[in-house]
């Protein structure tokens, strides 16, 4: 190989490392937090959630339209995790002693995957609402059928 050549394979080389530390510290600069993931969250649940409360009978939609709020709230600060990998960070469901990736957060954006969707989110709606007609007393339990 002529020295012209090795000077512009090793530009080469050099440019493709300084672009790639570019694009890193900007990744590592624009990885978003957990409150970032915890809002993407609540956005992705809140419309599915609706999607489901929508097919309920009206006086579950009326205790959602309520309570629903501040319920996602709740169940998303307490079973919504981030995984932080410096250049990018996992969103993640903590739900009966498993983990589940459910997102994905870089250069700003979270993204929440579509598999996030009414098959998913309504065996917890049911196991939730199973709960609350189990501890209201028996006279009650027919508003909820």
């Amino acid at each position: 190989m002529t020295a012209k050549r090795r000077k512009k394979k090793s530009n080469k080389g050099i440019i493709f490392l300084i672009l790639t530390a570019i694009v890193a510290v900007i990744a590592f600069l624009t990885n978003p937090d957990e409150l970032a993931h915890q809002k993407a969250m609540q956005a992705r649940s809140g419309a599915v959630l609706s999607e489901i409360v929508a097919e309920q009978n009206p006086i579950i939609q009326t205790a959602w339209g309520l309570t629903g709020n501040r319920l996602l709230n709740e169940f998303v600060n307490a079973y919504v995790t981030t995984d932080n990998y410096y250049l990018f960070s996992v969103t993640k469901v903590n739900w009966e002693g498993q983990s589940y990736p459910v997102g994905a957060g870089a250069f700003g954006n979270v993204y929440i995957t579509k598999q996030l969707n009414k098959n998913l989110i309504q065996p917890m709606i049911y196991d939730a609402k199973n709960k609350v007609i189990n501890s209201v007393p028996p006279f009650l339990r027919i508003i909820f059928q």
